[in-house]
C-alpha cells in the first residue's frame, strides 16, 4: 500500500519504472533535465502523489521544480541528510 512506503521511495520507484533510470541518478542534485523527465511526467507524479497520500499542490509551485530536491521539498520530503 503506498502511503506505507515514504514518498520519495514511491517518487523514485515511478522513475526508475517509467523513466528508466537507475536508482544512483535519482538524487536530489540532479536535475529533471538531467533525468529526462518532462513536464507531463512530472505532472504524472504530482497526480499519483496526490492522489495515494491525501496531498494537494499548487501548480505554479510545481511549475518551478528544477531539480529532483525541489521536487521532493514540495512533497514535504526532506533530501538532505541531518545535520
Amino acid at each position: 500500500m503506498p502511503d506505507t512506503v515514504p514518498i520519495r521511495d514511491y517518487v523514485a520507484e515511478f522513475l526508475h519504472t517509467h523513466c528508466d533510470l537507475d536508482f544512483d541518478e535519482i538524487t536530489p542534485e540532479a536535475t529533471l533535465d538531467d533525468l529526462d523527465v518532462d513536464s507531463l511526467t512530472v505532472l504524472s507524479i504530482i497526480v499519483l502523489v496526490e492522489k495515494e497520500y491525501g496531498l494537494e499542490l499548487p501548480e505554479r509551485q510545481v511549475a518551478a521544480a528544477r531539480t529532483f530536491g525541489d521536487l521532493m521539498g514540495l512533497l514535504g520530503v526532506r533530501t538532505a541528510a541531518p545535520s
